[in-house]
């Protein structure tokens, strides 16, 4: 497994576990050392952020993350994308009365 995918691994594991702050202390550094070389990478690290951040209670940090994930993701061909940008959906599906996210959905739905 490469260091990418164990990083995102333990990433997604510590989230599991509750510890939020950690994951996206993680989260955050794994954007640090991807910069903006593997574009693939950097989106699935920021949807993950995007939804750490919404298990935190932090709907426009979600948002933000998502919005960033799209920006990055656009052009890719992945399933890993695919299946980032599904998971994403299907959250914001319970958010749908909040301003922002009908627009948001709507960006994602143009990569599935």
């Amino acid at each position: 497994m490469s260091r990418p995918a164990r990083r995102g691994t333990a990433d997604r594991c510590i989230a599991r576990l509750g510890d939020h702050a950690s994951a996206q202390d993680h989260l955050h550094h794994a954007l640090d050392i991807h910069g903006f070389d593997r574009r693939r990478t950097r989106a699935i690290v920021l949807a993950d952020l995007g939804t750490v951040r919404l298990r935190q209670d932090d709907v426009d940090g979600a948002l933000t993350a998502w919005n960033d994930f799209l920006d990055c993701a656009d052009g890719i061909r992945s399933v890993k994308v695919q299946d980032a940008v599904h998971d994403m959906r299907a959250r914001l599906y319970r958010l749908r009365d909040i301003p922002g996210v009908e627009e948001l959905d709507e960006r994602a739905s143009a990569l599935e």
